[in-house]
Order: C-alpha cells, then structure tokens, then sequence
C-alpha cells in the first residue's frame, strides 16, 4: 500500500475525487424526497493502491472494481477497468471526512464545491432536511453542487 501524506491526499482529490449529493424522489420518506451525500475517487484499476491508502487514513468507505465490458464498443473506445472509491454512511462523512478535508484544505473549483458539500452535510446533521422548508433549501445547493461538479468548468 502506498503512504500519502495527507497534503498529498488532497491534492490528488482535488484532481480526481467528487462530493456529491444523490437526491431525488423516493416513496419510502416522509417528504418523497432521498438526500444522501456521498465521497468517491475513481481511478484506472492500476492506481487501486493509491486508493487503499486513502481508504486507511480515512479511516471509511469501500474500494469496488468497475468493469465496463458490459458496455459495447469498450475495446475500441480504449476504455480500461476502473476502481472507485466510495464513502456515502453520513456518520462516516460528517465525522471523518469533512473534518479531513476541513484540516487538509482543497483548491480551487474542488474547494468550492466542498463548501457546499459541507453545508448540505450540516444541515442534514441539524435534521433540517426533514423538514419542507429546510429540503427546498437543500435542493437548491444541491442544484449548484452539481453545476461545480459538471465537467469543463
């Protein structure tokens, strides 16, 4: 396994990692509406290490294998298998990696969306998604986390 020095794990997430939220209509809720944020890097199967390593100083999450043979064309298009890595119980993002990344600071558009993510995340934890209210607010930095997220930006 490959030690990272932590500068170096937001570094590389800054490049390669994403926080998101998946949101949505979801009968099983009292409002008809899932929030749940979630914290994933997703890398050529080669660099599985790397994500070993963050995975231990994280201390959460799970590394799953993705092969996109399914798909048609995957030969052609040079498409290789991936690894990602996944943390999305919110007791492991609002405890370990919010205060890791809140430690080893982010740059740029990464830091940026994190901010929201972090705000989306606090409010959960106040249980104000629970509420109308506090869900509409919600909605609307998730709609601005995914503009950040979008690629070319």
């Amino acid at each position: 396994m490959v030690e990272i020095p932590p500068e170096g794990i937001s570094g590389y997430v800054t490049g390669e990692g994403c926080f998101y939220v998946e949101s949505g209509y979801d009968p099983k809720y009292k409002l008809k509406y899932r929030v749940r944020p979630a914290f994933c890097i997703e890398v050529k199967e080669s660099d599985q290490e790397i994500l070993e390593g963050i995975r231990q100083i994280l201390g959460c999450g799970n590394i799953y294998s993705l092969d996109f043979g399914r798909y048609k064309g995957y030969e052609e298009k040079k498409w290789h298998k991936h690894v990602k890595y996944r943390v999305s119980n919110f007791n492991d993002i609002w405890t370990k990696v919010i205060p890791f990344f809140k430690n080893h600071p982010l740059y740029g558009t990464k830091q940026k969306a994190f901010e929201i993510y972090c705000e989306i995340a606090k409010m959960m934890y106040e249980r104000r998604h629970i509420t109308q209210e506090g869900l509409e607010q919600i909605k609307v930095l998730v709609s601005q986390l995914k503009a950040l997220n979008k690629k070319g930006l």
